[in-house]
């Protein structure tokens, strides 16, 4: 019999807490103001860009999101509460920072960017609710007398560091429609990796509130790359990154449709244009995203526990677990209760690889709608475990001129979690968030935050309207004034 109360629960937590990090700059990263950052989920938007160029000099995103618990914040602090309904468990959170990366248009409306990025995605995925719901509180009346089986779930989370360089183009242009085409290539090091899977857990609840295991088989593991940290199987602290396995190729790829709705005017000296900033009535775009996989070597202490040892008394996890700092001491500690093996060899991850499906509609001069779909493709992906962003739809009503922009995104993950977001786009700084409700909420089971800082210039502030090469119109320049846009016709999609 094994009696378990708070030490089993932070064991569960100790392996995603230092990596709990999901929404991507959501509702504004689907615009063609958000320039480099735009080439994250659509490469093929860069070309024909409103830009001229665009240098991100810092960029951040961190999003969670989880059907688990939340958090309440009184006078006494905060704490973890957790629900009790028996939906199956998800969690997903992602972290994302940009170093300086740069956006330049081309001759001919090409378009080409450079983005370094350090990347970390955390994937809970169709966890048992029972287990979840029970562990450190196997007393509560509801509990008691009842039996548990079938308690299964996976869960990995990865750091890499990322270099992507996009090149896109307009593969076609008749005044009416214009495509586009664009693709990444990425160079993906990956730093780190922690995985475990449930297969089985059975137990029954006595009327006393302990805990008798019957079953208990699992898998849990980390990267090699860990090994060397205290928190793992080593002696030095985890105040830097982890040395990478060696940069392997990663790619996106999009297409995108725009039905065209301006038209130049004509006057003016040396083929002067007047021009807007965004020149379609309506754009369709489809890409995938994060193609490609990651590879690791088990770390020393990984195991796999195929079952709980015969003869055991009641065993009291408090005590067990008491001074554990490092996953070897979990393991040791579960070795005298558990029949545990070693796992070795090499292990590989997905990327988050994503369809993403993207309609921009400009229903009136600077107001926009758009509505962006993001799919999860990685059960297509053959690899040993998944990092993944939930499939989500975003619907994202817009005000925006080439200087200043507000987002409003209503997103809803496929998982059944909703958040409504804002966020704000004034000059070279974009802020926003993807939870609006968490800012102000004692109660908090998501949140995140965004933000970007860039130095850019739009093509119709430039008297050449593209880097490189020479100006076809000698001293002819961009008009700044604004024009509106000439609608042929007032349809959404014809």
């Amino acid at each position: 019999m094994i009696i378990i109360n708070r030490r089993i629960f932070f064991l569960t937590l100790i392996l995603i807490g230092p990596w709990l990090k999901a929404q991507e700059f959501n509702g504004f990263i689907q615009s063609d103001f958000s320039g480099v950052l735009g080439a994250r989920v659509q490469p093929a938007s860069i070309a024909d860009s409103p830009y001229k160029f665009d240098f991100s000099l810092i960029n951040g995103n961190y999003y969670l999101t989880n059907n688990i618990g939340f958090t309440r914040t009184n006078a006494e602090g905060t704490s973890l509460i957790r629900f009790l309904d028996l939906d199956p468990r998800f969690l997903h959170a992602n972290l994302d920072v940009g170093g300086l990366s740069a956006m330049l248009s081309l001759p001919r409306n090409q378009g080409i960017a450079l983005q370094f990025q350090l990347r970390s995605v955390s994937s809970i995925n169709d966890l048992s609710p029972q287990f979840i719901t029970q562990v450190n509180r196997f007393t509560d009346m509801r509990f008691l007398n009842t039996t548990v089986t079938n308690q299964k779930g996976d869960f990995a989370t990865s750091l890499w560091q990322e270099v992507a360089l996009s090149y896109a183009f307009v593969k076609k242009d008749d005044g009416f429609h214009r495509w586009k085409v664009g693709a990444t290539f990425k160079l993906i090091n990956p730093l780190a990796n922690v995985w475990a899977s449930i297969q089985d857990i059975d137990y029954n609840i006595t009327g006393s509130g302990l805990a008798q295991f019957n079953n208990l088989e699992a898998e849990l593991g980390y990267s090699s790359t860990l090994d060397e940290f205290e928190q793992f199987d080593g002696t030095q602290s985890f105040n830097r990154l982890p040395k990478g396995t060696g940069f392997k190729p990663g790619g996106d790829i999009g297409v995108v449709y725009e039905r065209v709705a301006h038209r130049e005017d004509p006057r003016g000296n040396r083929e002067t244009r007047l021009k807007p900033d965004i020149t379609y009535e309506f754009r369709l775009g489809i890409s995938i995203t994060d193609i490609g996989v990651m590879k690791f070597d088990q770390g020393s202490a990984a195991f796999a526990a195929t079952g709980i040892l015969p003869n055991q008394g009641d065993i009291n996890f408090d005590d067990l677990f008491g001074n554990i700092d490092s996953f070897r001491q979990v393991r040791d500690s579960l070795e005298t209760i558990l029949q545990v093996g070693d796992k070795s060899g090499s292990y590989t991850v997905t990327l988050p690889t994503s369809l993403n499906l993207d309609y921009d509609y400009n229903f009136w001069n600077n107001f926009y709608l758009n509505v962006a779909g993001r799919f999860d493709l990685t059960s297509l992906v053959p690899a040993d475990y998944r990092v993944n962003y939930p499939s989500s739809i975003t619907i994202t009503p817009r005000y925006e001129t080439g200087y200043a922009g507000f987002y409003l995104p209503f997103y809803r993950n496929l998982d059944g979690d909703s958040e409504l977001g804002a966020a704000l786009r004034y000059g070279a700084f974009t802020i926003g968030t993807q939870s609006l409700g968490s800012l102000f909420s004692k109660e908090k089971k998501s949140g995140g935050v965004f933000f970007s800082i860039n130095l850019k210039q739009l093509k119709a502030n430039s008297k050449k309207t593209y880097c490189f090469g020479s100006s076809r119109v000698g001293s002819g320049f961009a008009r700044s004034e604004r024009t509106p846009l000439y609608k042929r016709k007032k349809f959404l999609f014809f």
